[in-house]
């Protein structure tokens, strides 16, 4: 699964867990509700920054937003030890840019 579908999925997965509308995390995210649609279709690719608004928003840790769900039964992120959580999280922060400008075709 492409990483954008990922991202939009979790986003809207985890909004209505939250029981937000898109209009209320846009307002606490201090955006506009399109731009969360947007986000969710998958048409945008938010800013690093913005990514950390909107898991504060929703109470999450950011790299939840990326997570793949289907992952046939077994949780990959958990076998990892502290110190590789730590890279891997550094490695797509670090790169989260250049892997959106790559999707959207931008170099």
């Amino acid at each position: 699964m492409e990483i954008k579908a990922i991202l939009s999925g979790n986003l809207r997965k985890y909004r209505k867990e939250a029981r937000l509308t898109q209009e209320k995390l846009a307002e606490i995210c201090g955006t506009d509700h399109r731009y969360i649609g947007q986000i969710e279709t998958g048409t945008r690719c938010p800013s690093l920054e913005f990514i950390e608004k909107i898991a504060s928003a929703l109470n999450i840790k950011p790299y939840l937003l990326f997570y793949d769900g289907n992952n046939n039964g077994t949780d990959e992120i958990a076998t990892l030890n502290f110190e590789q959580k730590q890279q891997l999280k550094t490695m797509l922060f670090d790169n989260f840019s250049k892997i959106c400008n790559a999707i959207d075709g931008r170099n």
